[in-house]
């Protein structure tokens, strides 16, 4: 099943983690000590995809367990708003046919919960999103509505698990389990295990376990493009989200990223959906 396509200019795509991180959520930082703190590692992951505002197109491919690939285009924006405190990214599909005009946004609210907004053509309504939609399918695919927003450093309680090696790169691993029921409720997981580059914290894999603690999915970024050499800022071209479960699996392939054109507060505010 081999759903992978070539790579474009660099991108990013999230503030946070993708687990993203449109998202996640996504995945850079600067190098750290040796053995630095859970908590450190994932704060470092966190704060080094922060950008005031950022442009991208990509391809998202969809693969069943039988081996048919479904394949469709997106564009987005994002900023960071209330005076960096919260990140906002407004995100439209423009094809196929069937799913042109479906757009999403989501708003991480520092410190409260976030804001989750869908736009269906169909019904041509703004549809508001609660929280325990997180853990739904984001437009089918097997990332989720929550992995789309990303999970918030303190929303779980993180341990250093040691050194591994992905390959031939050499990681650290970080368990991170729900800090209340709510989270793992909103989520549908009860744990995830990362490992982000010893050279400079991105994070290559993360795998994520359901509610009855049975591992569900896994996250892959490969093919690393330095965005910010000055700052060590380095985002995946592409995001592979695997469902061990139901034998599926998504690609996010970034083809173009912008982060010098300045995004408008109206771009980001749940108007701009159907416009």
């Amino acid at each position: 099943m081999n759903i992978d396509g070539n790579t474009g200019e660099p991108f990013n795509f999230s503030r946070r983690q993708f687990g993203a991180s449109f998202i996640i959520g996504m995945i850079a930082g600067p190098a750290l000590a040796a053995e630095p703190s859970g908590v450190e590692l994932m704060t470092a992951s966190y704060n080094a995809t922060r950008f005031a505002n950022a442009r991208f197109t990509a391809e998202l491919a969809l693969a069943s367990r039988s081996g048919s690939v479904q394949k469709r285009a997106l564009m987005g924006v994002a900023k960071l708003i209330d005076k960096g405190a919260s990140s906002a990214r407004l995100i439209k599909f423009s094809s196929p046919a069937d799913i042109s005009g479906v757009a999403t946004l989501t708003i991480e609210r520092g410190g409260r919960a976030d804001d989750l907004w869908i736009y269906l053509p169909s019904f041509r309504r703004v549809r508001r999103l609660v929280s325990s939609n997180r853990a739904d399918p984001w437009i089918g695919s097997d990332f989720s509505l929550g992995d789309i927003v990303g999970h918030k450093v303190g929303d779980w309680r993180h341990v250093f698990a040691g050194s591994e090696s992905i390959g031939a790169t050499p990681t650290f691993r970080v368990d991170s389990t729900p800090g209340n029921s709510a989270v793992s409720n909103d989520t549908g997981y009860t744990r995830r295990k990362s490992w982000l580059r010893k050279s400079d914290s991105a994070l290559i894999k993360t795998e994520f376990y359901d509610r009855a603690g049975r591992l569900i999915k896994i996250l892959t970024a490969d093919d690393m493009r330095v965005l910010d050499a000055r700052a060590g800022k380095v985002q995946p071209m592409r995001l592979t989200m695997r469902n061990v479960q139901r034998g599926s699996a998504s690609v996010m392939r970034f083809t173009s990223f912008r982060i010098t054109d300045t995004v408008s507060a109206p771009e980001v505010a749940p108007a701009a959906l159907q416009s």
